[in-house]
Parts: structure tokens; sequence; C-alpha cells
């Protein structure tokens, strides 16, 4: 079902993959739509309990998107340089597939907190308050991983 890496000389480890998703900054989910039209859109993340976190609002593209197609890709790319003499690249880059379920109650605000946790770790009590005060105006969903792969190239 799910595709091997084509050059097999890039494929980083296990680890090394694991190691890239956790530690981006942001990441593009890719979603399909009812119309046929694929939406990529990148957002703020946080690999939580073997999972990848997002929120967003109640409304809109991507929420339209979810409601009929939950199948879904994910992608983070970390350490870019050009090269201009080389005409090339050097990058990291992890895409994860998996199933986008949203989530509630304890294991929304698991999620929110979470996210509070990896963005702003110097204002937990802050963000814990912001959660309890802002809960319902937003949704949480978490990606449950099917197939990861990564690719670094040198």
């Amino acid at each position: 079902m799910f595709r091997d890496l084509r050059r097999k000389e890039k494929m980083m480890s296990e680890a090394e993959t694991l190691e890239v998703l956790k530690n981006g900054r942001e990441g593009v989910l890719a979603t399909l739509g009812e119309d046929g039209y694929p939406y990529a859109v990148p957002l703020n993340y946080v690999c939580h309990n073997g999972n990848i976190y997002f929120h967003c609002a109640k409304t809109g593209h991507k929420i339209d998107n979810l409601a009929h197609h939950t199948k879904v890709s994910f992608c983070v790319v970390a350490d870019g340089e050009i090269i201009p003499e080389k005409f090339s690249t050097r990058f990291k880059s992890v895409i994860a597939f998996g199933n986008a379920v949203e989530v509630f109650e304890d294991e929304k605000k698991a999620g929110l907190l979470a996210l509070v946790q990896r963005y702003s770790s110097e204002y937990i009590a802050e963000g814990k308050k912001y959660i309890a005060s802002d809960i319902n105006k937003t949704k949480v969903f978490k990606i449950e991983i099917e197939h990861i792969t990564g690719k670094v190239t040198r």
C-alpha cells in the first residue's frame, strides 16, 4: 500500500526520522476534499503518545476535508540549506501517513497542554488558563501514524 523510498541510500533510520518529526518547528498537513482536490496547510503540531496532535478552528477548509476523508499525510522539513554551486539542497524530511481523528475531553486537554509545553514552555500556568477559557473554541485532532519515512539529502 505504501511505497518504499526510491533512493534507499537517503533513508534515515527510524530513530533519526522520529527525532526530526519530534523536533520540527512546523509541519504541513495534506487532506483531500470532497471535490477531489488536495489541500495542504502548514500548522503547529506536537508528537505525543506516538501520535501527531494539532489544533484548529471549528470550521474551515481543513475541517470540511477531514469530515469527508480522514486519511492524511503530514510532512516536516528540517535543516534546509541551499547549495547553489551544486544546484542542489541539503535537508531532512519526514512524511507520515495516517488517519486524523478528532479527540475530546481529557485527550483534547492533554493534546492542547502538550502543544503549550512544546511551543510556550515558559508559560505553562498561563497556557493552562488559556486552554480552560478557550477549549470550546477549538478542535483537536490526532494523526494515528500508519506509515512514516525519513529522508536526508547531503
